[in-house]
């Protein structure tokens, strides 16, 4: 048996797509970032920060995959074209959803500093305000000169 009747008869295996995973990442992590942003919007601190765990999680296994792909382990260049348009239009959703959160992260991370920094000028105001009365500070008088003194001494 020679070695190119061997490569022949045994199958080539590739490794397993990952692109339905990939795909089901990117869209699962792209639906966390608009709820999340939407509770950004609408001021829902609350209910934005309760996305914070899930969000890692998903980001974590999205940057794993990734990683995957980039080693070479995994390949998506055998990936059916209906599957490979798909994964680019989540890809596209997931990249304007983060962008998206982010700009919402900024802009509520903008408004609650500037929440905080007014507070801090009104209680440094209000510290000046009740500090307790003393007259204003003068520079001491200086001594007057007397040129000249009459006594009366008729009583």
């Amino acid at each position: 048996m020679s070695a190119s009747s061997l490569a022949v008869s045994v199958p080539r295996q590739q490794p397993p797509s990952s692109a339905p995973e990939l795909i089901d990442l990117s869209s699962r992590l792209a639906d966390l970032l608009e709820r999340e942003t939407a509770a950004l919007l609408a001021m829902k601190l609350q209910e934005a920060d309760a996305f914070a765990e899930e969000k890692m999680r998903l980001t974590r296994r999205y940057r794993a995959t990734i990683e995957e792909l980039r080693a070479g382990r995994t390949t998506l260049r055998e990936t059916a074209a209906p599957l490979r348009a798909e994964l680019v239009m989540v890809a596209t959703r997931l990249t304007d959803a983060a962008r998206e959160n982010e700009r919402a992260l900024r802009a509520g991370r903008a408004a609650v500093q500037s929440v905080i920094a007014a507070i801090a000028e009104a209680v440094r105001a209000n510290d000046r305000s009740t500090q307790p009365y003393r007259p204003p500070r003068q520079p001491a008088a200086k001594p007057r000169v007397i040129a000249g003194l009459a006594v009366d001494r008729s009583l």
